[in-house]
């Protein structure tokens, strides 16, 4: 899969990050034995300003919404963007070979 887009977006307490349904459908056609996982919401203390702070957090969240176990499969998705909402901005991407 060329590009992959994960939409997040900060709530109250935490991060919500989404596939798209169309991902979705790729990712089960792809990849048959895949349980991607159609939204993972991460909660987190308010008082550690955690929304400004997560390092690294982008590289935890996608292979657990993707849904696929090794690192053959998690290599064929080439580029990787997390798309804040409702700005729709770009803030993090993940590009692989």
């Amino acid at each position: 899969m060329e590009k992959l887009t994960i939409y997040y977006g900060v709530q109250g307490n935490g991060m919500r990050f989404n596939l798209m349904v169309q991902h979705y459908k790729t990712i089960k056609t792809l990849f048959p034995n895949a349980q991607p996982a159609k939204g993972i919401f991460v909660e987190y203390d308010m008082r550690s300003n955690f929304a400004d702070y997560h390092p690294q957090l982008e590289r935890h969240v996608f292979p657990a919404l993707v849904g696929v176990v090794t690192k053959d499969d998690l290599a064929q998705f080439k580029r990787i963007e997390f798309v804040k909402t409702p700005e729709l901005t770009i803030t993090y991407t993940i590009e692989q070979n």
